[in-house]
């Protein structure tokens, strides 16, 4: 091999930082001595999308998600089929023998493949990785939906979000030595010796110097970033979203009777946390099939031009799949669209402005400045306050909060922008209908999670518990 630049580098081999260990002579040496778990049924073009690349895939599972209760260090759950309901995926390959083990135990209800490297192919591994910011935002945004779930499921959807979570953090570390291990075994068709240098999965991007902070990166992509537009203070639209107002009580946070905040982390987003619509009737037709609260109302994010850089900049750093967002901010307008400003008209009929809010975007989410504990601060060091939506009074107010948080060195590391936010005072049309369980007698039996119904009380063990009817 050639070592060096280009698209080789960094040492690897067997057992060491990117080495690749092959899984499936132990796979086959397992199924050998234990038929019932060869379930691998699963058909390469039916395959998740989640999956990372490797051997081991879901594709077509059922969707019972229960092969966490074996398998959590390997398998997460989708929310394919509804907001809390989905199949299974392969998040984390198995790297030595009991690793195997437990992913076989974890794929027992079929739905699974183990012919990846029949079919991944090195560009193909290189363009997955590429594009992972989209599945980190689905994980993001998903996890944080799960672990609100309360009732009867709370501690499923507990265990379903701590595996996106898992994910997420073998996404951001590990998952690229893994992978340049991989794209050594597809090209080579071998593992890497000792000393051997491992493919990059960028070959054509420079990879950041030791040292190099994350206020170099973002200053870097600021440089790149497309320039505002003439009117740089005018606010420019960045989408629209369905959204749920709620109270806000809490420590560090001001008291509100209806919040109202772009941001995901304290009110709900229809149909799902973190949709972005390009329009206002995409963001209506996507919440006709869902259950829509009364007080759910549409809005659009506006942007001032001169922030626009920093907000796309964050966005890039990120590597989150936004691009509704993009699209508005930094596509061939050459940032916002240009129907973009609320002065003139250019969003839907009906909509008015209703205050100001400081944002800023970190790892898929907009985190709003009331969640990072600068309420209190702001109001004792600037003399600004919120009214009884969160919302500031004026541009000058919230531009004057998000150059204070910016100067901070104790917020997330984000760049705080102001954002006007327009409603649409209407309810949103569902066509939703719920179904209403019958009320049975006193003596109808306690409720059980939906998975533990399926499987019986003996767990994985079969149909209806071990020996007898039921």
């Amino acid at each position: 091999m050639v070592g060096g630049d280009g698209e080789y580098g960094g040492p690897g081999g067997p057992g060491g930082s990117g080495g690749y260990w092959d899984p499936l002579p132990t796979a086959r040496r397992l199924l050998a001595g234990e038929p019932s778990l060869n379930c691998f049924d699963g058909e390469w073009e039916e395959r998740n999308w989640r999956n990372v690349p490797g051997p081991f895939y879901g594709a077509g599972t059922d969707s019972l998600q229960v092969g966490r209760l074996d398998a959590p260090f390997h398998l997460a759950y989708d929310d394919s089929l509804g907001p809390l309901h989905g199949r299974e995926f392969v998040y984390r390959q198995p790297v030595d023998p009991e690793q195997v083990g437990d992913l076989l135990e974890g794929c027992a209800f079929g739905g699974y493949a183990m012919d990846g490297d029949d079919h991944w192919t090195v560009p193909a591994v290189r363009a997955w990785w590429q594009e992972r910011g989209r599945v980190r935002e689905w994980a993001v945004t998903t996890s944080h939906r799960w672990s609100r779930v309360r009732g009867q499921y709370r501690e499923h959807y507990r265990d379903a979000a701590q595996g996106l979570r898992d994910y997420i953090a073998h996404l951001d570390d590990g998952l690229e030595d893994y992978l340049r291990g991989y794209l050594f075994r597809l090209g080579e068709g071998r593992p890497s010796g000792a000393g051997e240098s491992l493919p990059l999965l960028e070959p054509s991007r420079p990879r950041p110097r030791s040292g190099t902070t994350a206020a170099a990166t973002a200053t870097a992509a600021t440089a790149t970033a497309p320039p505002a537009r003439a009117d740089d203070g005018a606010p420019l639209l960045a989408g629209y979203f369905v959204a749920v107002p709620e109270s806000l009580v809490g420590e560090s946070l001001p008291r509100t009777e209806r919040l109202t905040t772009a941001s995901d982390c304290l009110i709900d987003r229809l149909p799902l946390d973190g949709c972005w619509f390009d329009t206002a009737e995409e963001a209506r037709t996507a919440c006709a099939g869902v259950q829509v609260p009364d007080a759910a109302r549409l809005y659009a994010l506006m942007v001032p031009g001169r922030h626009v850089a920093g907000f796309v900049s964050d966005i890039r750093a990120a590597a989150t799949y936004e691009p509704v967002l993009l699209d508005a901010l930094d596509g061939p307008a050459g940032g916002g669209r240009p129907d973009g400003g609320v002065a003139d008209g250019a969003v839907a009929e009906g909509g008015s402005g209703i205050g100001w809010e400081v944002l800023g975007y970190d790892h898929g989410l907009l985190h709003s400045w009331l969640c990072n504990g600068l309420y209190r601060d702001g109001v004792r060091e600037l003399g600004v306050d919120i009214d009884g939506r969160g919302l500031l009074s004026g541009q000058d107010v919230a531009e004057r909060v998000a150059a204070w948080a910016n100067a901070r060195d104790d917020t997330k590391p984000v760049t705080w922008f102001p954002a006007l936010l327009v409603e649409w005072d209407a309810r949103i049309e569902s066509r939703f209908v719920p179904i209403v369980p019958s009320t049975g007698g006193s003596d109808r039996c306690p409720p059980q999670p939906w998975y533990r119904r399926l499987v019986g009380r003996g767990g994985r063990g079969g149909w209806g518990g071990s020996g007898g009817s039921g």
